[in-house]
């Protein structure tokens, strides 16, 4: 990578780093990750398999405040079980992804990605170099400085960065590749979802706290009903598309910017706040008060009651 480059990607560092939770170039608060345990990420030798039945591969403790998942093209499912203690997570390609407290991230994937890319997800900045991921560590104003990326490897402050377990050996299993997260049905902290690729993502009924979904590509997200929420966030990038079932929160955010869709099929919010930049649609049923539109393009937001 030419130095001119490297000090492209600098300079826009800092900006999305300025917040908690980071997706492109869209910044959200979300509490800490170190309160909770760390669960390891499985031997890709002995779990990597191409078999489409799911394999059981860490647990979450359900005092987890929050559930946080970074995924690329997966087919993913959130279930409520009840009498369930904690979350259970599996899949059919365990040594594909990283589980580290509350946060479940994809790491390798069925095809290698060639090349170099930065990029910023729900568990901060990362550089991709050909299919291996490095998280970027930050200063304290939430920077990132002096990085350099040079014959496939990847330097910060002169000192040599290793990428994420499970990311530097990527195994035979083949797709499609399948996620499922089993959640006690009493669970009631919040969920934090960054999808990038055509991820197909379903997630089941969702009662408290905040709920803050970012999709992007082609990706798409369908809930069942959600309440009792502080705040629902929905920022759309790309082609994207989501549809919630039914809606109860305090606060609703939703986002397009390009051609994606958002259906709202009904409920209610004290304060909302809808934007579309691009052909994008959002299309919210229920009684949404405080309503602030936008849209710029050939876009459309409709709101019936």
């Amino acid at each position: 990578m030419s130095n001119a480059v490297t000090r492209s990607l600098l300079r826009h560092i800092p900006s999305l780093l300025s917040g908690g939770l980071i997706v492109c170039a869209s910044v959200y608060p979300i509490s800490a990750f170190s309160s909770n345990p760390q669960v390891g990420t499985p031997q890709a030798d002995s779990l990597n398999s191409s078999s489409s039945s799911t394999v059981s591969f860490a647990k979450i403790p359900a005092s987890a405040e929050e559930i946080v998942l970074s995924v690329e093209t997966v087919k993913v499912s959130l279930k409520r079980v009840p009498g369930a203690k904690e979350m259970n997570v599996a899949s059919n390609c365990p040594g594909h992804w990283n589980v580290s407290g509350n946060v479940i991230r994809q790491v390798a994937f069925s095809s290698t990605a060639k090349g170099v890319s930065i990029r910023a997800d729900a568990t901060g900045a990362q550089a991709m170099v050909n299919g291996k991921i490095y998280q970027l560590p930050r200063d304290s104003d939430g920077a990132v400085r002096s990085l350099k990326i040079e014959s496939g490897q990847v330097v910060i402050n002169g000192r040599k960065l290793d990428p994420i377990p499970g990311s530097d050996v990527p195994g035979p299993c083949t797709g499609p590749e399948v996620l499922e997260v089993q959640i006690p049905e009493s669970y009631k902290g919040g969920l934090v979802l960054s999808s990038h690729g055509a991820a197909d993502i379903q997630v089941d009924s969702w009662e408290g706290s905040k709920i803050v979904l970012l999709i992007h590509g082609t990706s798409s997200v369908e809930m069942g009903k959600v309440s009792g929420l502080s705040k629902l966030v929905i920022d759309i990038e790309g082609q994207g598309k989501a549809r919630v079932k039914g809606v109860s929160t305090k606060a609703l955010v939703a986002n397009i910017n390009g051609a994606g869709t958002l259906q709202v099929d009904g409920g209610s919010a004290d304060m909302s706040n809808a934007t579309v930049s691009g052909s994008g649609t959002i299309t919210l049923k229920g009684k949404f008060k405080n309503l602030k539109k936008s849209v710029n393009g050939g876009g459309d937001i409709q709101v019936i009651e």
